[in-house]
């Protein structure tokens, strides 16, 4: 069994689950159908977060044995296939006490980000105005570590998940890469693809999802757009669902592009998926990339200057601070 350090081994080389002891239970997954549970690898000094998805699933761990599932990203997540004793889970590993290169401190807060977002809690949403932002939403990006991106970055510079590359276009003003969502957990192996490429009437091809990532580190979120970003955006947009069918066969018509806002990651990001997905869809909080290019066309400034509706947890510190925001008012 490999044990986590700070300067040692990352999570991504687990056998199993037998020496993780839960601590609590933070999602029963009766709701949404993921258990996530925060707990302590034996051997190591700060704790985790389990999640086990595809019902039904124990809160008791310990008989699963796991089996990679993705490419390792090269900071605190891990990516399984669970077996309890039949391939039945999908298990992802977040361990932030791996990261030898952020403090203590930091460590804690991206622990305390996964715990929040990992434990059932009620959902609000928010209405968020300019002045929100600038008051309350800007100073919560800006207070996140730069470790909560440092797998991005990763990604970006080619050091980790090349065997998920679908396209990379380096330049640094326009540029943008594609990569496989380790959410498409029914992707087949690279070695697997016929040499005609896949004729979408695979099952897998429902469960697509790729992401897109810009290479321009200077946009946050949605509230970062304008109009000179247009021809980036229309462009990912193009090679993803040309990819998505000359690689998969999944048409055009059978993709939803859209943003996340807020996101759960604060670096430029956009999901391409297969309408079959429901993954993420929420009307509060996704933003169809169509709309937003057209938003941008019509007016530059349009994110900097609308109201955007925000959805999280009763439990995000981003709610806390529009609370206090409220009150300041």
């Amino acid at each position: 069994m490999a044990s986590f350090e700070p300067a040692g081994l990352l999570p991504d080389k687990l056998p199993g689950l037998d020496d993780f002891v839960v601590s609590e239970v933070l999602n029963d997954g009766k709701d949404g159908g993921v258990v996530a549970l925060l707990g302590t690898f034996k051997g190591c000094a700060s704790p985790a977060v389990v999640k086990l998805s595809r019902p039904p699933v124990s809160t008791a761990p310990a008989a699963v044995t796991l089996a990679q599932r993705a490419p390792y990203s090269g900071m605190e997540y891990g990516y399984y296939h669970g077996f309890d004793p039949a391939p039945s889970l999908n298990v992802d590993v977040l361990y932030p006490g791996c990261l030898a290169g952020e403090s203590e401190e930091a460590r804690a807060k991206l622990l305390a980000k996964h715990v929040s977002r990992n434990t059932a809690q009620t959902f609000v949403v928010y209405r968020e105005s300019p002045a929100a932002y600038a008051d309350a939403h800007a100073p919560y990006i800006r207070a996140i570590p730069a470790g909560a991106i440092g797998w991005v970055h990763k990604i970006l510079q080619k050091e980790k998940e090349v065997e998920r590359l679908l396209h990379d276009d380096p330049d640094p003003t326009h540029g943008f890469l594609l990569n496989t969502d380790p959410k498409w957990t029914t992707h087949p192996e690279p070695s697997a693809t016929p040499a005609g490429g896949w004729t979408g009437a695979e099952p897998f091809a429902r469960d697509a999802y790729v992401l897109g990532l810009c290479h321009r580190t200077d946009v946050k979120s949605l509230r970062d757009l304008r109009g000179e970003h247009v021809p980036m955006l229309r462009a990912m947009a193009s090679k993803a669902r040309e990819v998505m069918r000359e690689r998969y066969g999944v048409g055009t018509e059978s993709v939803r592009a859209f943003v996340h806002y807020p996101p759960q990651f604060y670096h430029f990001h956009a999901h391409f998926t297969h309408v079959a997905v429901e993954i993420g869809t929420h009307t509060e909080r996704a933003h169809l990339l169509d709309d937003v290019i057209e938003n941008l066309e019509r007016d530059s400034e349009h994110y900097a200057k609308c109201g955007l509706t925000c959805r999280m947890g009763e439990k995000d510190e981003l709610w806390k601070r529009f609370r206090e925001h409220e009150e300041e008012k």
